[in-house]
């Protein structure tokens, strides 16, 4: 949470500390909470520590499509991400032992969860959408992965639950499809309602008729999907229909349990909004009680989109962070604001990850890949608002929202690859309950043609704690 006046008590004492003739002890930074007995800075301020989750050499290519979830009790980090080398869905997470096999002194364990054993007959795993439930009737858990089949042109469900142990990874196809003309499950988003049931939204596209947003949830019995000894028990609903519509999907809840879904209609170039509301007059597909709303549609906007949604009473319906691709630029809407522009992202080259998450007082934080520099790489940039940082200085970037005079956002940056690298075109980030940031991204190498990588990084916010004062002898 936010502490307004955690600077101001570090500088009285420090100037206790020299008038009494004591000194100030500084312990290193290897703590994810806060020191019950020592100062810290605000949250904001605190510094970033980079790391390899999954380092390949050139010619591999892994940590596309990177997703974040933190595991309730520890916050550890899992990241969904895809081997497009192998056609493989990966699972890394950090081992907190350090006893693993992958990553920056082996801190980290990497797993094939999906993909064949002789590599390249089957090519699974893009798209990738990881949550956690945690289940606190005995402090246990539950972990879903959302991702796509481009072999079978489907979407899969991968999941399994732990307490004292955990259960065998359960793999389920929700739908597929054998007509070339038509791919399920584009673009996954996967949330866990409150009492634990996955809810997945996904693009269906269809180059001969309509695309579609669609939502699939687990039924007991009757429903439309499932495939298999699973037939029947998925429900796979439309949302909203038409040409090129529902890609860039992003799905969260609110605290309690209401659904709201970003997403980009490419035909029309506009961010769209859906809801859940049952009955309503303005159904967005065939009276089916969902709500659509477009947000933005100057220009050709809604790529990347990123939404979350209401996380404690009173706090904002809705937030979206999204990219303008006729201006370049990273913009942001919520139930209150129009749209404004955070910051200059650059021209949408290759994917331009963006991914926003809002801390225990409210505030949003968009982790951003910008690629404005004519001669530098792209950079792996934060933007958050100004008050957040509890420093005296306002913003550096953006707009000016109604109700403020000088600038709102400040924009960072976090990971400038250097001179053949480029980081971020995948993007997630999650704080903790500490108000921490944690970032998944990707980092692609490119020395000569033809001679590249791809590996997947993670880069996360570490407490300061500060010692008490210690008398001299």
């Amino acid at each position: 949470m936010r502490r307004p006046f955690r600077i101001s008590v570090m500088i009285v004492a420090i100037v206790l500390a020299s008038l009494l003739g004591v000194s100030l002890t500084q312990a290193g930074q290897t703590d994810d909470s806060l020191s019950a007995t020592g100062l810290t800075f605000q949250e904001a301020n605190l510094p970033w520590n980079a790391q390899y989750a999954h380092q390949v050499d050139y010619p591999d290519d892994v940590g596309s499509y990177a997703s974040l979830a933190l595991r309730p009790y520890d916050n550890l980090p899992y990241i969904s991400y895809y081997d497009s080398t192998n056609g493989d869905l990966m699972l890394a997470h950090l081992m907190p032992l350090g006893n693993g096999d992958c990553g920056t002194d082996n801190k980290w364990k990497c797993e094939r969860l999906d993909g064949d054993l002789i590599h390249g007959s089957d090519n699974v795993g893009s798209y990738t959408s990881i949550d956690f439930w945690a289940d606190e009737s005995n402090s246990a858990w539950r972990i879903g992965i959302s991702y796509h089949d481009t072999t079978n042109r489907g979407l899969k469900y991968i999941s399994w639950y732990c307490d004292i142990l955990c259960t065998q990874h359960r793999i389920v196809t929700i739908a597929s499809t054998d007509f070339n003309m038509v791919s399920i499950g584009l673009y996954t988003s996967l949330k866990f309602g409150p009492t634990g049931e996955p809810n997945i939204v996904y693009y269906y596209s269809n180059s001969i008729g309509n695309d579609s947003l669609r939502y699939a949830y687990p039924v007991a019995s009757g429903g439309n999907c499932g495939e298999g000894s699973d037939e029947g028990e998925w429900q796979c609903d439309i949302i909203d229909s038409g040409d090129r519509t529902g890609q860039y999907a992003s799905m969260d809840l609110t605290y309690d349990g209401t659904v709201y879904i970003a997403y980009y209609d490419r035909g029309l170039g506009n961010l769209k909004l859906a809801n859940y509301w049952g009955i309503i007059e303005d159904d967005c597909y065939l009276d089916n009680g969902w709500w659509c709303v477009e947000l933005d549609s100057v220009g050709d906007v809604g790529m990347y989109a990123s939404l979350a949604a209401q996380h404690f009473p009173g706090d904002k319906l809705y937030r979206v962070a999204y990219y303008d691709a006729t201006n370049e630029q990273l913009k942001y809407t919520d139930i209150d604001w129009d749209p404004l522009v955070v910051d200059d992202m650059g021209p949408d080259l290759s994917p331009m990850g963006i991914s926003m998450d809002v801390d225990p007082d409210g505030a949003p934080i968009i982790a951003y890949k910008q690629n404005t520099s004519e001669f530098g790489p792209p950079e792996l940039n934060i933007a958050r608002p100004f008050f957040v940082y509890d420093d005296g200085n306002f913003g550096n970037c953006g707009d000016t929202p109604p109700g403020y005079i000088f600038l709102y956002w400040r924009c960072d940056t976090v990971d400038n690859g250097g001179q053949y690298l480029e980081v971020a075109e995948f993007v997630s980030i999650k704080l903790n309950p500490a108000g921490f940031a944690n970032i998944a991204y990707s980092e692609f190498v490119n020395i000569d043609v033809g001679d590249h990588a791809t590996s997947l990084k993670f880069i996360s916010q570490k407490a300061i704690t500060f010692l008490p004062l210690i008398l001299k002898p």
